[in-house]
């Protein structure tokens, strides 16, 4: 009789079940990732490396923001086809940014610059037929191109009259420099962050970017385009010593922070009035800088980048138009913050702050403005009374914050302007934001003619 008996199961061993669990096939992505990775290992290894207050802060801010976005991705991205490959460039673009924060070396700093500006650019491009992704991929390729090069021309400049690539010895051997040489050093400097903080005209690139998915423009807006600001801050003495490329970087600063601001009421869509909203806040960090408030900037680069990041990622699930009609906050609200806070700023100038007065007044404009959204909030329900509580939180938070960051991060010997002088621009600010207030209440019009520039300039045609 034929034995019909089943055949004994195989006994399933880790081994054998390793082997046949199909492998992640490596892809060109994969290679720069593990260049940087290896890079940053044996940076770390050869001491080249010098933890600084705003390297430590922007790898902290990178690699926080890194794992956040990546797991959202698993969940918005599980159908993409390609959603290996933007975790490898990811991590790529995390491991550039470490690097850029920690190198103590110029050829380092420039390596990791066009290495972060590449793989963005590739991110940007992550839809690959689009039209639109080939476009943004392209304006951001030519602009990262732009600023590359300003970059390494300012560190060729450096490090041949420094004798040098380390940059400590740099900073040492400016007093013996000639004028000339750190004068243009310093502006090249200025243009590089410009271009990467994407204050006008180098706005383009930013603008265009709105055709990535919504986990890149998390990585861009909360991490990427901080990296002109650390730069600045972390070669600030070049530019302390160039008081014509701290004039430069005030001026392009103020015209940015307006702008952007501006330019937000002509967005009608989420994401394109986040990315003007980043315009401004660039430019806001940047003249920040030139004033010499590194603490100031290093905390705003840091506030700014973890709330963009939640503001990006929870734009993902919104189809409501960005439209502020009716959102502003009714009179006397913002007649009342500007003035509360000129007068605020006023006593900081007497008690012989000087230094930061203006970024540390806008600041507490935008607190005291979210305490105005939250009272207004608390009149529905005794429970979203409790909502008033949160920003007088941020206001203690804050303050807490810039003085411990102000231990450790020193602002510039010289103030670029007088206090007086930073309570005048503050005012100006502060008027822009009270006619915003009231476009956004839908009690004022926007001039045809500028409403006209402000859809062409955040709309980047």
């Amino acid at each position: 009789m034929t034995d019909m008996s089943l055949p004994a199961p195989a006994v399933s061993s880790p081994l054998t079940r390793m082997a046949r669990t199909p492998s992640i096939p490596l892809t060109r992505t994969d290679g720069p990732a593990a260049a940087l990775a290896l890079l940053l290992a044996i940076s770390i290894a050869t001491g080249h490396v010098a933890v600084t207050p705003a390297g430590g802060a922007l790898s902290a801010l990178a690699l926080f923001v890194t794992v956040v976005v990546v797991a959202f991705a698993r969940r918005q991205l599980r159908a993409d086809p390609r959603s290996a490959s933007f975790v490898r460039l990811a991590i790529g673009q995390a491991a550039a940014t470490v690097l850029l924060a920690l190198a103590n070396d110029a050829l380092l700093i420039v390596a990791a610059w066009i290495a972060s500006g590449r793989i963005m650019a590739g991110l940007i491009g992550h839809v690959g037929e689009w039209s639109e992704a080939k476009a943004a991929r392209r304006s951001a390729g030519t602009a990262f191109l732009i600023g590359d090069m300003l970059l390494v021309g300012a560190a060729l400049l450096l490090s041949l009259a420094a004798g040098t690539t380390q940059i400590g010895a740099i900073v040492k051997a400016l007093p013996t420099m000639a004028p000339p040489i750190a004068t243009i050093a310093a502006i090249l400097l200025v243009g590089a962050a410009a271009v990467r903080c994407a204050l006008p005209p180098f706005s383009t690139w930013l603008m265009r970017s709105l055709a990535a998915p919504t986990p890149v423009s998390a990585l861009m807006h909360a991490g990427f385009v901080n990296a002109g600001g650390f730069l600045l801050i972390r070669l600030s003495p070049v530019i302390e010593a160039a008081p014509v490329a701290r004039y430069a970087l005030f001026a392009i600063g103020t015209f940015a922070a307006l702008s952007g601001a501006v330019a937000m009421l002509a967005r009608s869509d989420v994401k394109g009035a986040f990315a003007a909203s980043t315009v401004a806040q660039m430019g806001f960090m940047l003249l920040t800088i030139a004033l010499g408030a590194y603490a100031a900037a290093l905390w705003h680069m840091v506030a700014h980048g973890l709330f963009k990041a939640w503001l990006f990622l929870g734009s993902a699930g919104t189809i409501a138009t960005a439209g502020g009609r009716g959102k502003g906050l009714a009179q006397p609200w913002p007649a009342a913050i500007a003035l509360f806070t000129i007068i605020s700023a006023a006593m900081l100038h007497a008690l012989g702050e000087t230094n930061a007065l203006l970024p540390v007044g806008l600041a507490l404009a935008a607190l005291l403005t979210a305490l105005g959204v939250a009272i207004r909030s608390a009149r529905r329900s005794r429970m979203s009374r409790l909502l008033v509580i949160v920003p007088i939180a941020l206001i203690a938070l804050n303050a807490v914050a810039l003085a411990l960051v102000g231990t450790v991060q020193h602002n510039a010997a010289v103030p670029l302007i007088p206090g007086y002088a930073q309570i005048g621009l503050l005012a100006l600010f502060l008027a822009v934001w009270v006619y915003q207030q009231g476009v956004m209440r839908g009690e004022r019009t926007l001039p045809p003619a500028l409403h006209a520039r402000l859809i062409h300039f955040a709309s980047a045609a």
